[in-house]
């Protein structure tokens, strides 16, 4: 599947300021490996799915990862999640495009994910919303091509933008998938992943750690 008139936006921090919350487990050089091994997955499922990828924000090893990977990088223009977002949506909008949210730590994600979201979206007509399993955050958005809905992503976000969709008066849609539901933001977000694929941590580092050694591998 290679849906068209869609663009996937993968928001993305510089390596140096991701999963601050995961100082306890991980040394500041696994945090951002980890990180660049997610971040790869992410797009090359997104990649899979539609023709258009867009990362917005990062460092230099995010942009090159990003355009290893066939996306396009844009500087982010804030350091603030739902503008940098917002920015993109405007974007899209004067590209005549869709634009489906998706996070950068997203370790278990794939292209069937992303197409079940676009399905669920009828193509892209319907807004779409995917729920996170831990914290009520969203973990996928489809916005349709010019639709104005400001993004407040966070936590509890998931309520709030079914909240802010019904007072706006657009129609939305659920989608849920198994990809989507975990985020890794916290130690207890790494222990499910180790429960769920043993030896994950150790996966995650190491091939964060070739890619930033500039190294070729699937992601």
């Amino acid at each position: 599947m290679s849906a068209k008139g869609i663009v996937a936006v993968v928001p993305m921090k510089p390596l140096s300021q991701s999963k601050t919350r995961l100082t306890d487990v991980l040394s500041e050089q696994e945090r951002a490996e980890l990180s660049l091994t997610m971040f790869g997955r992410v797009v090359s499922a997104a990649r899979e799915a539609l023709s258009v990828v867009w990362v917005v924000g990062g460092d230099d090893a995010v942009r090159k990862t990003a355009e290893s990977l066939g996306a396009a990088w844009h500087e982010d223009p804030s350091n603030d999640l739902n503008d940098s977002l917002s920015f993109a949506l405007d974007m899209a909008c004067k590209n005549d495009l869709s634009a489906i949210y998706l996070p950068a730590d997203l370790p278990f994600v794939s292209a069937a994910d992303v197409e079940k979201v676009v399905q669920a979206s009828r193509n892209g007509e319907t807004l779409t919303l995917s729920p996170a399993q831990q914290d009520g955050g969203t973990n996928a958005m489809l916005v349709p091509k010019c639709v104005t809905f400001p993004p407040v992503l966070g936590n509890d976000s998931f309520r709030r933008h079914k909240q802010q969709a019904t007072q706006l008066g657009i129609p939305y849609t659920v989608c849920l998938s198994k990809g989507l539901g975990l985020d890794l933001d916290t130690p207890d977000d790494l222990a499910m992943c180790e429960k769920r694929q043993p030896g994950f941590s150790t996966m995650m580092v190491s091939g964060g750690a070739a890619s930033l050694r500039g190294e070729t591998r699937d992601l």
